[in-house]
């Protein structure tokens, strides 16, 4: 598992399955929004990996970044839990079939 430290506190990332997608949905972050609200994603994902509300996480992020800090290692945690996670990637691969323009525009964008 990776790890990542706000405010001199080490945290250990959760693992993108079924119930994290669920929490984070329960946060208001859905799956198809994640490249939306990237700010919120990683804000909901710190307030898993704290076992802490959105308001205290956000807090803490936000003093963590005042203090000179950057939220790299979290976001770096949290996209290395999404790749190794079998249970994202199905779950990201029929969203995707659902949405077939949201594919080729990535191909156009690139």
């Amino acid at each position: 598992m990776a790890v990542f430290k706000i405010n001199e506190k080490t945290y250990t990332a959760k693992p993108f399955d079924f119930n994290t997608v669920c929490d984070l949905d329960d946060m208001g972050i859905s799956v198809d929004d994640m490249d939306k609200k990237t700010t919120s994603v990683i804000r909901a994902y710190f307030a898993l990996c704290a076992g802490v509300d959105k308001e205290t996480a956000g807090k803490e992020i936000q003093k963590h970044i005042l203090n000179g800090g950057d939220v790299m290692s979290l976001s770096k945690a949290m996209g290395d839990e999404i790749e190794k996670s079998d249970f994202f990637r199905v779950l990201n691969k029929k969203t995707e079939e659902k949405n077939p323009t949201l594919e080729s525009e990535k191909v156009e964008a690139e």
